[in-house]
């Protein structure tokens, strides 16, 4: 069986992932070393079979199940042991270099595409798990948003985040260091990943894609040096040049604060990709502000967002430096605004777009501070929605994208049960759901067929999602909020 195997994977990477044949017995030792054999016996490969995979994983199974059996990897070592096997088959980091740019000088949709598919290809992105994923569009909130339950990562809450922060002295430093590629240690591993690299505002970066991507072709762009994400007027700079490069992807950066920002800040990187984000189609409204060739918009949108529309770069990174500065010392108790106490509160999440008619720049303001009522922040989920979102409410969820723990795809079903009477007791591992479960039967019974219940249920989810989008606006939609809103943008001189 294993020689069998051995021929297949050999096939694979020869229609899948460019190996020559003139490499296929330098390969194919490699392999036999890897495997302990002392030969390679050839066998018949169904080629037509091989050529119709969209990843590895058929091809896999055989393999992981043989060194398991012959004790050549223990349990849980699965997923290292593969990506050892596909790196040998895969293109050196260099060629894919090469070829990427050889693309990119005609199409960079192309170049991207490729290593997309080399990607999904060489199970770098995990394209079966992030198939597992549910996901949907709302229907019962006032502007759609996407809803995704992810089955494939922990949940993180925001005391996790900030440890995130520290920087460590080991090597590399975070997961998101240039040594990271075909590396293995730490639990993890990056053997099979590649990059390309970038030039932003005059800077070196790399572009990865994110093996548990959270929408198509979710990718980040990463700085060259270890250094803490940071907000200055080069930023936007940065993310224009980016939309420049990959004309067909957005790109944004989360805050470089906790709470309000990513799961990793010790490290400056953005993150994009080829999506349209349910605030990208929300109604900007009519023009607020027209100067030096900026148009800006008061979007529609759920949290507190300025847009600038432009063909001048200059002219779109001074209007962004100019908001930027003003918002960081910017404050109004009369809505919970504060910029500073003992630590700088006031960030804001920068995204950007190339479009036919120039470029747009999202501002989204941010604050984190915490009180006595708000613990894990006042702009944050609060805490009657953890049960459903906990998590640090970053840059993907404030574009209208939420990330979901996996562990409500079982969790959901049982609430489910309440609602048809299958269920009457709350149980330990359900009381975070309990107020939950309350409000849902005290309005609806517990008599509804399972489809009615999966419906409520699902409303509720979507209703939360929305609640917690409003959570974050630092100004609300409310009439106090747009009076303090309306005094800021005229602080800025747009209205």
């Amino acid at each position: 069986m294993i020689f069998q195997s051995i021929c297949d994977l050999i096939a694979y990477a020869k229609l899948h992932l460019g190996l020559p044949e003139t490499d296929e017995v330098y390969v194919s030792n490699l392999l036999m070393d890897k495997f302990g054999l002392n030969e390679i016996k050839p066998c018949w490969i169904n080629e037509k079979k091989i050529a119709a995979l969209t990843c590895p994983d058929e091809i896999l199974a055989p393999v992981k199940q043989y060194a398991l059996k012959n004790g050549l990897i223990g349990e849980g070592e699965e997923e290292f042991f593969t990506s050892e096997i596909l790196d040998i088959l895969s293109p050196r980091p260099s060629q894919v270099i090469d070829k990427f740019n050889e693309l990119h000088k005609t199409s960079p949709a192309a170049a991207f595409d490729m290593l997309y598919d080399l990607g999904v290809k060489n199970d770098y992105v995990k394209a079966s798990s992030i198939a597992k994923n549910e996901c949907w569009t709302t229907s019962s909130t006032r502007i759609p948003i996407e809803i995704t339950i992810n089955l494939s990562k922990p949940e993180k809450n925001n005391k996790i985040t900030a440890k995130l922060r520290n920087v460590s002295s080991g090597y590399p430093k975070c997961m998101l260091c240039k040594e990271n590629v075909g590396y293995e240690g730490q639990g993890r591993t990056r053997r099979n990943m590649r990059t390309v690299p970038l030039t932003l505002a005059g800077e070196k970066w790399f572009w990865q894609f994110s093996p548990y991507a959270y929408f198509y072709q979710h990718g980040i762009a990463i700085n060259l040096n270890h250094t803490p994400m940071e907000l200055t007027e080069k930023t936007t700079r940065k993310l224009l040049d980016f939309v420049d490069y990959a004309p067909d992807y957005c790109i944004g950066s989360n805050a470089p604060l906790p709470i309000v920002g990513g799961s990793i800040l010790s490290h400056e990187h953005f993150q994009g990709g080829k999506h349209v984000f349910p605030m990208f189609l929300c109604d900007k409204g009519k023009p607020i502000s027209q100067k030096g060739g900026v148009v800006a918009y008061l979007p529609d949108w759920y949290n507190s967002v300025i847009l600038f529309e432009g063909e001048d770069k200059d002219a779109l990174c001074a209007a962004a430096a100019d908001v930027l500065k003003k918002w960081l010392t910017y404050s109004d108790e009369s809505v919970d605004i504060i910029a500073e106490t003992n630590a700088p509160h006031n960030t804001l999440s920068p995204i950007a777009r190339k479009t036919e008619s120039g470029y747009q720049v999202y501002l989204l303001l941010r604050n984190n501070r915490c009180d006595e009522r708000h613990p894990d922040g006042i702009f944050h989920a609060h805490k009657e929605y953890h049960n459903i979102k906990s998590e640090s409410i970053g840059l993907i969820e404030a574009m209208g994208r939420f990330i979901l723990p996996g562990r409500l795809h079982g969790q959901l079903k049982e609430v489910r049960k309440f609602l048809t009477g299958e269920n009457t007791e709350i149980g330990e591992d359900m009381l975070i759901h309990a107020d939950m479960i309350r409000a849902l039967t005290q309005r609806y019974g517990t008599a509804l067929t399972e489809e009615q219940a999966e419906k409520a249920v699902t409303a509720y989810v979507e209703n939360v999602c929305e609640n917690i989008l409003d959570n974050t606006a630092v100004f609300k939609r409310d009439a106090a909020g747009k009076a303090a809103f309306g005094r800021f943008l005229s602080y800025c001189g747009l209205c």
